[in-house]
C-alpha cells in the first residue's frame, strides 16, 4: 500500500508542465521522431492485457535506460539526471504519471518525470555503491547517499558527526526516523521512495 502511494504522489507532484516544452532537438515546428515504445500512448501501455504487462515493464525498462542515457549525453553539466538507480522504480515513476495522463504519448511522460527529478540530478561522476540492512539492499551513488545524509542532519535525525558517507547503524536508524515522519516504508534504506522525498519532494 505505501509503495502504491510512492508512486501516486509522486505521479501528482510530477512537472507535468515541462513535457509540452518546445524540444531542443527537433524541426522548425518542434517535431522529432519517438520510437520504440516511448511512441505509444498510456492507454496503450496501460490498458494492455495482465498476460503481457511483464513483458511491456521488460521493455520499457530498457527503453527508459536508452532515454536516460540520451539525456545524460545531451544535458550540460549532467553526470546522471536521476537519483535513482532502480529500473523497477522508474518504470513504476512513468506508470503512475501515465494513469493521470492517458492520452498522452510515453515519451512526454518519461522527459516530464527526469524534469521533475532534475533537482537531485547528478552534475559530476560518482560510483554506484549498495547498501544493505538485514536482508534488504538498494544501489544508489555515493554523491545521492552524502545528499541524503544532508537532509538527515538538517531535519535532525542524524548528529552531523556521523554523516561520513559511510553508511552505518546511525544512518539506518536516521532513516528510520525519516521515513516513519513521511509515512515511507520503513526499510532503514535509501531506496527509491526515501531518496525521492528527501531530494526531491520534500520542502526545507
Amino acid at each position: 500500500m505505501r509503495k502504491a502511494a510512492f508512486t501516486t504522489a509522486f505521479a501528482a507532484a510530477c512537472v507535468w508542465g515541462a513535457a509540452a516544452l518546445p524540444a531542443a532537438a527537433a524541426d522548425a515546428n518542434h517535431d522529432f521522431a519517438v520510437h520504440g515504445i516511448g511512441a505509444i500512448t498510456c492507454t496503450q501501455l496501460t490498458n494492455a492485457p495482465a498476460k503481457a504487462q511483464g513483458q511491456i515493464r521488460v521493455v520499457l525498462a530498457s527503453w527508459l535506460l536508452g532515454y536516460l542515457t540520451a539525456l545524460n549525453r545531451t544535458d550540460a553539466v549532467t553526470y546522471d539526471a536521476t537519483p535513482v538507480q532502480d529500473q523497477a522504480a522508474l518504470v513504476n515513476m512513468v506508470a503512475g504519471v501515465c494513469k493521470l495522463h492517458p492520452k498522452v504519448p510515453v515519451e512526454a511522460v518519461a522527459f516530464s518525470v527526469f524534469q521533475s527529478l532534475d533537482k537531485a540530478k547528478l552534475a559530476s561522476a560518482s560510483p554506484e555503491i549498495k547498501v544493505t540492512v538485514g536482508k534488504s539492499s538498494t544501489v544508489l551513488r555515493q554523491d545521492t547517499l552524502d545528499r541524503v545524509e544532508r537532509v538527515l542532519v538538517s531535519l535532525k535525525y542524524l548528529p552531523p558527526g556521523q554523516a561520513t558517507g559511510a553508511f552505518s547503524g546511525s544512518t539506518a536508524v536516521a532513516l528510520l526516523k525519516f521515513q516513519t515522519a513521511q509515512k515511507l516504508p520503513t526499510t532503514g534504506l535509501p531506496d527509491p521512495a526515501t531518496v525521492v522525498r528527501a531530494l526531491v519532494e520534500l520542502k526545507t
